[in-house]
């Protein structure tokens, strides 16, 4: 449980925003009130915009290579990859996890000395880059992707990184590719990462524990568990279309990861904390016998 009394750059821009409301909600607000919301107003609005490019700024870059494919995707025709019927659903340059959250999926993969790492759901393979690189020689990527297209794209780019031989691209339903490791009975993964379609999350996770393919002692990492807000924010179901669709929303999703992220914090059998790590990562590790037995 979090105290009332924290201090981080959000919490700051809140203090800011409240007091431009309480200026602006006064029943007779002077030139002076509404000047001095919309200097604070703005200072919450800078605020807010500096924060993700300061991380940048202020992590590692990631391996060599990673900049080239970062560019790949936001430049790359995916309207016209789609309408070709290349690729079997429309995509985004932002579904990218990018450089500042790759390098800290590598950093957790390094600091367990991981060797066996599953990533459910690949995209363009920033991700995908960063954890190989941060194996040693003789670990292996599993990486589960829907269609082809994405693996002949990103082939080039690990090869020229010098991490192709680390990395193992199966091709197909991710479930399916799941259940069929479960079956053949696959060593577990020391790290897993899901960054897949939202409304499978449940169904990946559920699979993942079940069949025992996470590790005693390894990391299940799951993006977007904030997703845009909407996870914590009801309010946002009602926003007007207009509004919706400016931000960006997918509410199907939103509301899959709302009920995602209460699965899990509902889950005797794990241990799990939601960062702010660009659009929510959550760290989710098994229970040791002590934490199950003082819960009991």
């Amino acid at each position: 449980m979090s105290s009332h009394l924290m201090e981080t750059p959000l919490v700051t821009a809140l203090q800011l925003v409240n007091t431009a409301l309480a200026s602006l909600q006064q029943p007779t607000p002077g030139q002076g009130s509404t000047n001095d919301a919309i200097v604070n107003l703005k200072l919450a609005s800078s605020l807010l915009s500096n924060l993700d490019p300061y991380l940048d700024s202020m992590s590692s870059n990631g391996p060599p290579g990673l900049q080239a494919l970062i560019d790949e995707t936001e430049s790359h025709d995916w309207k016209a990859a789609y309408e070709g019927k290349k690729i079997s659903f429309q995509v985004h340059p932002g579904w990218s996890a990018g450089g500042y959250e790759g390098s800290f999926i590598a950093m957790v993969a390094r600091s367990i000395k991981a060797k066996r790492v599953l990533e459910v759901g690949m995209f363009t393979g920033t991700t995908t880059l960063c954890v190989a690189d941060a194996l040693p020689a003789d670990g292996k990527l599993v990486t589960l992707e829907i269609d082809s297209y994405f693996k002949d794209l990103t082939l080039p780019f690990f090869q020229k990184a010098g991490v192709a031989s680390r990395i193992d691209v199966r091709i197909g339903s991710a479930l399916d590719s799941i259940k069929h490791m479960a079956q053949a009975n696959e060593e577990p993964f020391d790290l897993i990462f899901i960054d897949a379609d939202k409304t499978g999350y449940h169904d990946y996770y559920e699979t993942i524990l079940s069949a025992g393919l996470l590790r005693q002692g390894g990391v299940l990492l799951v993006d977007n568990t904030l997703y845009k807000g909407v996870p914590f924010t009801p309010d946002l179901e009602n926003a007007d279309p207009e509004t919706v669709k400016q931000l960006q929303l997918n509410l199907s999703n939103g509301l899959a990861l709302r009920s995602f992220n209460k699965h899990v914090a509902q889950d005797s059998r794990v241990d799990a904390s939601i960062l702010p790590v660009r659009d929510g990562v959550t760290w989710i590790m098994h229970r040791t016998d002590s934490n199950k037995n003082a819960d009991t």
